[in-house]
């Protein structure tokens, strides 16, 4: 079946998105790891500490997390109009790794 050009732009929407999902949670990731020399923040002091979480890591991983889930909501939504298998299990792929890392300190918050 061939895609119309509506559900190409869909698709590639949908691409752009799951890659920004990793990159910000990679951007995220390593701006979290390297804060101090990029920074200038202690890991031991509360207050800078609770100012770059909540101010930097917090938005940027629901950002990612947001794209993250609209990314498999689109694709579970479009399962039957895009063809290719690869494509789909793809993006899948791209945006679980934000959804999990998130869960994950989730989890470790209330644990």
């Amino acid at each position: 079946m061939k895609l119309n050009q509506r559900h190409i732009k869909k698709m590639k929407w949908t691409t752009r998105m799951a890659f920004s999902s990793l990159v910000i949670l990679i951007f995220a990731l390593l701006a979290n790891e390297f804060r101090e020399p990029l920074f200038g923040i202690k890991r031991g002091y509360a207050p800078h500490n609770f100012g770059f979480n909540f101010m930097f890591f917090l938005p940027s991983m629901l950002i990612a997390n947001g794209l993250g889930f609209a990314v498999i909501g689109r694709t579970i939504k479009h399962w039957k109009t895009w063809t290719d298998p690869n494509k789909k299990l793809m993006l899948i792929g791209l945006s679980i790794p934000s959804i999990g890392v998130f869960t994950s300190l989730i989890i470790r918050l209330f644990v």
